[in-house]
């Protein structure tokens, strides 16, 4: 099985949800175009990421209800694919997360991945709450997890939606200059130690002290670069063969060849 994937570089118009909701679905519209069968969008993408935003979290905070989720979900109906939502300050309670969503062709809400590693040099964890929880969903375009920007630097994570049987992880960003390189190699690293597509969305533009390089990518199981974007604002996109999925498990047997008995367990309380 095969099928398209479209990642959107937005520019992000910083702290300004309602504008962004007029952007992204323009390039929605563009992206359509390509007749893709999933769209993804960048992180934090309804107002930019920045320590001025994280510190003012409560102001731009919405309900899995609000007007962001609302009008994805129209989008997913209205053109017949499946969203990777890209993520916002989700509110629940006394709690916020850094969430992204998987919706289906018709709108509905299939899952949800809370930000689990929170990007304490730029104050993030002081506005969010980390996630917990690794879910993967067998879905008609196989079986999919999801990470967010500083989630692709813990091999942990990514292990884990592997094991679980996951064929593509999509990855939504804010990566910033200069690490261009390390985006690239941890996202390339990610595919081949799991045998597994890489999807992954990035920003362009600036927000505060920061500027965004886009190279939004789709990396197959063997490592290799289906697409690759810019630095400018655009709609990479890419096919997704979910054989080569089982070919290169099949030729590299990683997954027998495991010896998870052996692997010591002060890996999981080490810190420095």
């Amino acid at each position: 099985m095969s099928f398209k994937v479209a990642a959107i570089q937005m520019d992000i118009a910083y702290k300004e949800p309602e504008r962004n909701h007029r952007h992204a679905g323009e390039l929605v519209e563009k992206a359509m175009q390509h007749k893709p069968n999933v769209i993804v969008l960048p992180e934090t993408w309804t107002t930019g990421y920045s320590e001025s935003v994280f510190h003012e979290i409560t102001r731009y905070a919405e309900m899995e209800s609000g007007p962001t989720m609302s009008v994805l979900r129209s989008w997913a109906a209205k053109y017949g694919v499946w969203f990777v939502s890209g993520s916002f300050p989700e509110v629940d309670g006394a709690n916020i997360y850094n969430t992204v969503f998987l919706i289906d062709p018709e709108g509905n809400i299939t899952g949800k991945y809370r930000k689990m590693h929170l990007y304490s040099a730029m104050d993030e964890h002081i506005a969010f709450t980390n996630g917990h929880e690794m879910p993967v969903w067998p879905t008609e375009l196989g079986t999919v997890g999801m990470m967010t920007c500083y989630d692709i630097r813990f091999v942990e994570l990514s292990r884990t939606y592997a094991v679980r049987g996951a064929e593509v992880i999509f990855v939504v960003s804010n990566f910033p200059n200069p690490k261009v390189n390390h985006w690239r190699t941890l996202l390339q690293a990610r595919a081949i130690e799991n045998q597994c597509y890489i999807v992954a969305c990035n920003r362009v533009g600036a927000a505060e002290n920061s500027t965004y390089f886009g190279h939004s990518l789709v990396i197959d199981p063997w490592g290799e670069i289906v697409a690759e974007g810019d630095d400018s604002e655009n709609v990479v996109t890419g096919i997704i063969d979910l054989s080569r999925v089982a070919d290169v498990r099949k030729k590299i047997p990683m997954y027998s060849d495991r010896q998870p008995q052996s692997y010591p367990r002060d890996i999981l309380l080490y810190r420095r």
